[in-house]
């Protein structure tokens, strides 16, 4: 899913001694191009400072001092950033708060794309940018914009950010630099891991006028986990003591092997000191391999009695499946521009191409069932929330000979999103105002088209086979950590040598899903802006508007009754208006003040577009997209104080207010008319789709600090501590009268770090905490899904063996912090997941 160019990442403290010297960059805070990247921490810090905008800028100094695989897990380092996590890794990234699906991503000022549009959360369809895929290596710095210019993209309810790779701008000598490590996984006791990362470059030519940079890396990460998901009654009432009733219990235990991979590379050309060339590259992405087996528990609901906190269910079956799933990823970008100094005008250009590819090479489920077996009874308390206890009697999850083979599903899926885009900048350095400043205008043109093909397959004639004649790992008598017993895992090539012969057709009711994932969609966007920034004194002033013009056809399948289908196409088109007002003040040498009027756009998803429609003509029912959804837009005012501190310490408090309108929301409409795309109308439906709420708002404080304590005496000296909170106030309509925090707000955030760095040893100990946020929207509150609240414990640590190597080793997630989602009330869980701790070692190189 990545748009990689794998580098190695700055080395600390190594990466302090820069390759690079100012050049003719365009920076990137305010360029679309950007062609410059700071590596050094207190570049960063003295980029925040001089910015005319809100930012926070993390160098790839700091970023490696957390053990973060991806963009994603180092930008939850930043204040007002939160992480949601998936298989242990942190996926996607919400700012202050707000659905990331709503919010921009941009790699060396091209913008990026969805991967898998059903991958996305919180039913956004396919805007929100898996972070994942994109290693700290591959980037100099991560930018998180907080109120946006004029000259950058509208797309940004929370914020935007901007990852800036690894760059050839103003090399004066060769390098070459790298990383080669290894680790060990506890879950599952797996140490198959390898890290190899490397990146070189140098200047050549007439003046050393040419300079290049080329990267590249490989990685491969095994990891295994326990996953319970207990299946609640949902015909109890939530919140009474009848509703840990289960009505089935699945036991996962996955196994995943992500196949890391990328390259890139960067070429400048600097004929004179007023023009600047470039052409760049990145084409990486993954493979992933999983292979989960479960043992599902079946009618745990139907016939219970209760003594206490026992729970007693007769009639119980179980079964064992097998999920042998691999797909891939892969972003390719493609972009060259330059810059040119005519000494009255600056103007700046870049011409882009873009590719974000998913394919599911296949995705093969196979069932075990317990055929002419007698049921049994189970005794089971589910009042913990993290262990239910589980008593078959008359079942033994050991003996493979009770399952047989009953069935076999197979899934592709082949989506691709791709844009072609050309921006154009004019710069004029005037005092007209007399101020020392400068106007800015131009334009953008973003041409994007996206198709998602999913497709869903059963197998025939699946003979009755025995699990014992196909037995894989097992069996499994100490799963999540000692508490269940989950027998024996199918074998995955015994599985696949009884599939390979066998025809596999597509029946009605896989159709049925196809249609509903199915679409093919183009989006274009034409912007235009004009912005005046410039200095009176103390005083620094931003003031600016952009346009942005839609205009989008979205396709997709109308389904009836699971077999007739027809063609859906809409049309949307729509003109927004984004002006900003930005105040920059010095109260003194190294305190700012600062005060912000900014606005935004958060398009609506594909999948909520969706034109098609899936008709149940028997229940009454239409599952349908909403092509005239308008887009979320945002009216954003930020106050801050910030004091900076030295060795690139800070002391900042803010508060900031975002207003909505037209946020989009679910919607069921009972007993209405639906009208298909064909005109045929469907009286007394129950109708689920997505409409616009006219107002909703977040509001909320942040605050940071990090010092480093160097006015204690050696060796002292190298202790420092850092934080950073931020607390969030959100509301919108979620059902028709009831209110409630925005999908994917959690209302408390905060990162908290203790560090040690001198003498050529760097230790951090590091905590990060995320409060629980609405991650599914039910038919009422007491079904909404949380994905729970989570705080990690991580350890990094480096030292320098000589001037050109160091050595490292980190620990992450030290306290075991599960991943947990529940359903309306704490104690409802449906799902968790512990992962343990993951270790890394190796060392790092730089000539």
């Amino acid at each position: 899913m990545s748009l990689l160019s794998a580098t190695a990442s700055a080395l600390v403290p190594l990466s302090t001694q820069a390759q690079i010297a100012p050049g003719p960059a365009v920076q990137a805070e305010s360029r679309d191009i950007v062609v410059t990247g700071k590596r050094a921490a207190k570049d960063a810090r003295a980029e925040e400072k001089a910015a005319p905008n809100l930012i926070n800028v993390q160098a790839a100094e700091d970023i490696i001092k957390y053990p973060d695989f991806n963009a994603a897990e180092a930008l939850g380092r930043v204040p007002g950033v939160s992480l949601a996590i998936d298989t242990g890794e942190g996926r996607f990234v919400n700012i202050r708060g707000i659905d990331g699906n709503l919010n921009g991503t941009t790699f060396g000022g091209v913008t990026l794309l969805n991967t898998q549009p059903g991958g996305t959360y919180f039913g956004g369809g396919g805007r929100a940018v898996e972070l994942d895929t994109v290693p700290i290596g591959a980037v100099d710095r991560l930018v998180v914009r907080k109120s946006g210019m004029p000259d950058q993209e509208a797309e940004g309810l929370g914020g935007s950010v901007e990852l800036t790779p690894r760059t050839a701008v103003g090399l004066t000598k060769p390098f070459f630099e790298g990383t080669i490590g290894g680790g060990y996984q506890n879950a599952h006791k797996n140490g198959d891991i390898f890290i190899g990362e490397a990146a070189a470059g140098t200047a050549f030519g007439p003046d050393k006028q040419f300079a290049i940079v080329l990267t590249g890396s490989f990685h491969t990460d095994k990891r295994g986990f326990d996953d319970v998901e207990p299946g609640l009654l949902d015909a109890v009432q939530p919140g009474t003591p009848g509703d840990r009733v289960l009505d089935a219990l699945d036991l996962r235990r996955y196994d995943y092997n992500r196949r890391r991979f990328g390259f890139g590379g960067e070429l400048d050309w600097n004929p004179d000191a007023q023009s600047h060339y470039f052409i760049r590259a990145n084409n990486a992405g993954y493979t992933e391999s999983v292979h989960r087996s479960i043992l599902q528990y079946r009618g745990l609901g139907d016939t219970i009695t209760t003594n206490g906190s026992i729970i007693t269910a007769t009639g119980v079956d179980a079964r064992v499946t097998l999920r042998d799933e691999q797909e891939t990823h892969l972003n390719f970008i493609a972009a060259a521009g330059g810059r040119n100094d005519f000494g009255k005008v600056i103007v700046d250009y870049q011409l882009s191409y873009t590719a974000s590819t998913y394919h599911r090479d296949y995705d093969r489920g196979s069932t075990f069932k317990r055929t002419g077996q007698p049921t049994f009874t189970v005794a089971y308390d589910n009042t913990t929330r993290l262990y239910p206890t589980l008593t078959p009697t008359g079942f033994n999850p050991s003996d493979p000979t009770q399952f047989t083979l009953t069935g076999a599903t197979n899934a592709t899926e082949r989506a691709k999103d791709r844009e072609y885009a050309a921006v154009l900048n004019f710069t004029v350095p005037t005092t007209l105002l007399g101020g020392d400043g400068k106007f800015q205008f131009g334009g953008k043109l973003r041409f994007r088209d996206k198709i998602d093909q999913p497709n869903n397959l059963s197998y025939t004639g699946v003979p009755a086979t025995s699990l014992s004649a196909v037995l894989g790992g097992g069996p499994y008598t100490d799963y999540y950590n000692g508490t269940y017993n989950v027998g024996y895992a199918p074998s995955i090539p015994g599985v696949r040598a009884i599939l390979a012969p066998l025809a596999q057709f597509t029946s009605a009711a896989n159709a049925q899903r196809n249609a509903q994932g199915f679409f093919n969609d183009t989006e274009n966007i034409y912007a235009g802006y004009a912005q005046y920034s410039g200095t009176f004194g103390k005083l620094g002033i931003l003031a600016g508007v952009r346009v942005e013009n839609t205009d989008g056809t979205y396709r997709g399948t109308t389904i009836t009754n699971g077999n007739v289908f027809t063609p859906a196409s809409r049309k949307s088109n729509y003109t927004n208006i984004f002006p900003t007002l930005q105040l920059r003040y010095d109260l003194a040498p190294k305190l700012v003040a600062r005060a912000t009027y900014s606005t935004g756009i958060g398009r609506p998803g594909f999948l909520q577009l969706l034109s098609g429609a899936v008709i149940d003509t028997g229940n009454l029912a239409v599952s349908v997209g909403n092509s005239k959804l308008n887009p979320t837009t945002v009216n954003a005012f930020d106050a801050q104080l910030e004091y900076y501190l030295s060795n690139s310490g800070i002391l900042s408090v803010g508060a900031f207010d975002k207003e909505f309108n037209n946020y989009i929301v679910n919607n069921l409409q009972q007993n209405t008319t639906y009208v298909d795309s064909s005109g045929t109308s469907y009286v007394g439906y129950d109708v689920t789709s997505y409409t616009n709420v006219k107002t909703s708002h977040a509001r909320g404080i942040e605050a940071q600090y990090n010092q480093k304590l160097s006015f204690l005496p050696a060796p002292f000296d190298g202790f420092g501590v850092l934080g950073n909170v931020t607390y969030v106030w959100s509301t919108f309509a979620i059902r028709p009268g009831q209110t409630s925090r925005l999908p994917g707000t959690s209302p408390l955030t905060y990162n908290l770090a203790a560090y040690y760095e001198a003498h050529g040893l760097q230790l951090r100990l590091s905590l990060s905490h995320v409060d629980a946020a609405i991650f599914g929207v039910g038919g009422d509150a007491g079904f909404d899904t949380f994905q729970d609240q989570r705080t990690q414990l991580d350890l990094t640590s480096s030292f320098q063996v000589t001037r050109n190597m160091a050595v490292y080793f980190n620990a992450k997630n030290l306290n075991n912090a599960p991943l947990r989602y529940y359903e309306g009330f704490a104690n409802r869980t449906v799902q968790r997941e512990f992962y343990k701790q993951s270790y890394e070692a190796g060392f790092r190189f730089k000539f």
